[in-house]
């Protein structure tokens, strides 16, 4: 490069650091803009969490009123409780027969429309397809594999028929008084609704104060988020700027050299700009692949 050439590129280099630098003042009023809404969000969260633990406190006073009710509804669970105790043999079957059925789904991998399809199409290649002897003893061996899989799976829903059985036919009666219970249970309940009306009404308000904290919570964290994206930026912008003053003391030691190692310096850019695109992929025109070529990186890259 000429030195009027050399000149016009440290210039073209020296406008995109100050467009960089224009850049980075914004980012900064955005960075501090950004902080002042993250310690607003931080305040309004905090002092919404202090709401939520007064309103979660007042409740306690009420819940006191409700002691007689709750007796009985004790002694109403305690008989649940002997009822439950009697249903346990009938429960452990289930539990039982279920690991047998949830093992034999397991090892049958599928279901039995599906097994039964694959077990059809597998029959009807072996004896009317043209196949080679290797794919023949390979499509037995899978034909004799789903076949096993079937026998599993046909199995596994005897079993859960018989567990539907016990449910439906052996605990019908303790479900059956389980149910009175429960609603025997859902009167005593009802009894204590007025009481409780109050103590809803600070759980509804505490709820919705605390999603409002929430909220605040995820804005403050959203907030921090952008100042981190924004500084990731900044440092960014910072490291393009130190390049361009890496490249600007490399073009000014081009005015001291010869011309012949000035020409050296200009391959040698052009190189690395020709590489770029050969390794993106880019097409290269007959002059820049030849530069490559001579280089021999093309064959190294």
């Amino acid at each position: 490069m000429q030195n009027f050439e050399i000149a016009g590129k440290i210039r073209e280099v020296r406008e995109k650091i100050n467009e960089l630098r224009d850049e980075e003042e914004i980012i900064h009023v955005k960075i501090k803009n950004k902080l002042s809404e993250v310690d607003s969000f931080k305040d309004k969260r905090d002092e919404l969490n202090d709401k939520v633990k007064d309103l979660s406190q007042k409740p306690k006073q009420i819940l006191e009123k409700r002691k007689a009710v709750w007796e009985n509804i004790e002694e109403m669970n305690t008989e649940k409780r002997t009822i439950y105790k009697e249903m346990q043999p009938y429960l452990q079957r289930i539990g039982e027969l279920r690991k047998v059925r949830d093992s034999h789904n397991h090892a049958s991998r599928g279901t039995f429309d599906r097994l039964k399809m694959n077990f059809e199409q597998t029959k009807d290649n072996l004896l009317n397809d043209d196949i080679s002897l290797k794919n023949e003893l390979y499509l037995y061996d899978f034909l004799f594999e789903l076949r096993d899989r079937l026998i599993v799976k046909s199995m596994a829903d005897v079993i859960h028929r018989e567990i539907v059985r016990v449910k439906e036919i052996d605990l019908k009666k303790y479900n059956k008084e389980m149910g009175e219970m429960e609603h025997e249970i859902g009167d005593l309940k009802s009894e204590s609704h007025e009481g409780l009306i109050s103590a809803k009404e600070f759980w509804a308000k505490r709820d919705d104060v605390r999603d409002e904290a929430q909220a605040q919570h995820k804005a403050f964290i959203n907030a921090l988020n952008e100042v981190k994206a924004l500084k990731k930026h900044g440092w960014k912008i910072k490291k393009e700027v130190t390049s361009y003053y890496r490249k600007i003391d490399e073009l000014k030691k081009e005015f001291d050299k010869s011309p012949q190692e000035r020409r050296r310096s200009d391959n040698d850019r052009r190189l690395v700009d020709v590489l770029a695109k050969y390794k993106s992929g880019e097409s290269l025109s007959l002059e820049e692949l030849s530069l490559l070529v001579e280089s021999g990186k093309m064959n190294n890259d």
